[in-house]
């Protein structure tokens, strides 16, 4: 039997406006789906953006990686993962935004297959390396250099991670609201002093939740998972005003003794599925002392 394969790449074809275009057509589909004809079909009624592809197998393709979409035979539909989010806060462009930066970031760390690489590592690293860069902002070809360089780690023979995949990922951190990077030139920078949205916020806090019992630790590690998931360095995420999050029943935060933050419930199925659904996944039980969560070695 042939090993898994590494990916590095993140594909730049799959672009915010297009990712929601194609998730609006899945989410008004019925039970059984769409064929990809009949998706093309439905594009070109609608004025989709996605009309204006000759052939939309990329763009699914990094929805059913990203766990939103189910494949059954020649039909495509959203999963459980990817109707939760079309119930809940992916009913609306940013908040759709919002939860495929978090599942890019997350998801690698969920499945727990920490010696197989993969989109979401990638993804991931460049947000690490963004973070660790200097105010006035990381090379492009330097951060396709330092992505590289960290996935020595798996001894993959050939690394395929490019400009065209920091693209990708660039993408998606400026569609965020409010944007987590700029690009000036050939410089991606990161916009110190903004506070990340309620939604983000509690996105992040609940993927964190995943990698627990739906409550864990905020020690060192944590904080920076969480710190790369914001774009904002640990120090200062944590003197963020928790008042958006406190002030809701979804989460407590107990700042003092042993820090930890805790998920209650929440009306969103979303946030529901990140915390409960994806404990389905081997992350938890698969981490060692070698395999760090954060993935320091890299």
């Amino acid at each position: 039997m042939a090993s898994p394969a590494h990916v590095f790449h993140t594909k730049h074809d799959f672009t915010p406006a297009l990712g929601w275009a194609a998730f609006q057509l899945l989410a008004s589909a019925d039970q059984q789906g769409m064929t990809r004809r009949e998706l093309g079909e439905a594009a070109r009624l609608a004025a989709s953006p996605l009309a204006r592809r000759s052939e939309p197998t990329k763009i699914l393709t990094v929805l059913d990686d990203l766990g939103l979409l189910h494949r059954h035979g020649e039909y495509v539909r959203l999963s459980v993962a990817g109707q939760a989010l079309a119930q809940g806060l992916g009913s609306y462009e940013t908040g759709f935004r919002a939860a495929v930066h978090c599942l890019y970031c997350w998801k690698w760390l969920w499945d727990g297959k920490f010696r197989l690489a993969s989109s979401s590592w990638s993804y991931r690293q460049v947000c690490r390396q963004v973070l660790a860069g200097p105010t006035a902002g990381v090379l492009v070809d330097d951060l396709v250099l330092q992505v590289v360089a960290a996935a020595e780690r798996f001894g993959a023979t050939k690394v395929s991670f490019s400009r065209s995949s920091i693209m990708g990922v660039t993408a998606w951190l400026a569609a965020q609201l409010p944007p987590l990077v700029v690009q000036h030139s050939r410089r991606v920078c990161r916009l110190p002093g903004t506070a990340p949205s309620a939604t983000t916020l509690r996105l992040h806090l609940a993927a964190l939740c995943a990698l627990g019992d739906g409550q864990t630790p905020l020690h060192e590690e944590h904080l920076q998972l969480l710190a790369e998931g914001l774009l904002i360095p640990a120090e200062e995420w944590w003197l963020l005003d928790f008042e958006m999050v406190q002030d809701s029943t979804e989460f407590l935060i107990i700042a003092s003794g042993r820090r930890q933050v805790v998920f209650r419930s929440s009306p969103d199925p979303f946030l529901e599925w990140i915390v409960h659904q994806s404990r389905k996944h081997p992350g938890r039980q698969q981490r060692t002392t070698n395999e760090p969560m954060g993935d320091k070695s890299a």
